[in-house]
Parts: structure tokens; sequence; C-alpha cells
């Protein structure tokens, strides 16, 4: 037998249990991420709050195990960028810095395309219940990730699926304005609603 082929096999064995574990710690962050935000915007904010606190130690796991395979982790650093910004609007009226949440420039990129549906979404429950400075000031930070990244242009391998979220932003900033547009105006036909 070639003699490096052992020494070569083992390596490979522990990459690949090393990326395995990755995966699993990723898809774990990602669940509670999804839960974070529901808790957020059932107003569960103490709950929410706990589970910031799970996910930035799931991160700091992620960070530990993850060089080489940072493709493998972007999703998870990604959402819990989102879910770290939602929380820092709702519970501190502004978009945390890339030091707060300490993720890298394309998961703070990526993660705060995302937080714009998020925001869309509370603007129209404060529609809703006629808090209207409150969707008011939702939409100004909508509007000001959209104006910040409308210049970036980089490639898709730099910056994955960059693109198809600023047009999709564009879109809930155009839609979110229309709808205040209409009960500013007084407009009957047109209702929070009608944009979900």
């Amino acid at each position: 037998m070639i003699k490096d082929i052992p020494r070569i096999e083992k390596k490979l064995v522990s990459l690949e249990n090393r990326r395995d574990e990755i995966m699993r710690l990723s898809r774990e962050n990602i669940r509670i991420c999804g839960k974070a935000i529901s808790m957020m915007h059932a107003r569960q904010m103490p709950a929410a709050k706990r589970m910031i606190a799970q996910l930035k130690a799931g991160i700091v796991r992620i960070k530990r195990l993850e060089p080489g395979f940072e493709y493998y982790t972007l999703q998870a650093h990604q959402e819990y960028t989102e879910a770290v910004m939602l929380f820092s609007v709702l519970a501190h009226g502004r978009i945390a810095t890339m030091g707060e949440v300490g993720s890298g420039e394309p998961a703070y990129l990526l993660g705060m395309m995302d937080v714009v549906g998020e925001l869309k979404r509370e603007a129209l429950d404060a529609m809703r219940r006629n808090e209207m400075r409150k969707a008011a000031h939702y939409y100004d930070i909508m509007l000001d990730i959209y104006d910040s990244t409308l210049h970036m242009r980089f490639a898709n391998s730099l910056l994955p699926d960059f693109r198809k979220k600023q047009d999709v932003a564009r879109i809930q900033v155009e839609g979110l304005a229309n709808e205040l547009s209409r009960l500013q105006s007084g407009d009957s036909r047109g209702h929070a609603a009608s944009n979900i």
C-alpha cells in the first residue's frame, strides 16, 4: 500500500466529521432563528432575547469549527444576523451594527436585506393597530437599508442572491409606501392587509 494513503484517509475522515458537525449546528441555529423571529412578531420579547443569546452561543461554536467550510455556514450566519437585527429594531429602534451582530460582511448584508421583509410585516401590524408613527419608523428603516445598498453590485459568488434580495426589498419598500400613502390620504379602498 502507498504509505501516505492511511494518513490522507485519516485526515479526510476528520474533515468529514467536522463538516457534518458544522452542518448540524447550522441547521439547528437556522431553526432557532425562525422560532426567535416568530416570538418577536408575537411580542414575546423576553423569550426572544433568550433565544438570541442561545443563537449567539451557537454561532460561536460554528465559528470555532468553520475554517475551510464557510460555504456551509453562510446561511446560519445570515439568519442569525436577520434575527439580531429585527430584535435590535424592535427593542432599540435601530439596525444593529456589524460589530454588535458579530458577523462577516456577506452575512451582515444578506441578513440586512432579509430583515426588510420582517420590518414590512411589523409595519403592517402597526398600521392595523393604528400606530402610524411606528409603521412610518419601520418604513424609514426599510428605506434606509434599501437606499444604503442600492449602489452595491457584486458577483453572486461573493454575495449569493444579493441582487435578487435587492429587488425583493425594493418591491417591499414600494408596497409599504403605497399602503402608508393610502391610509394617510384616507383612501378607504386601500388597507394594510392588502399586500400581505
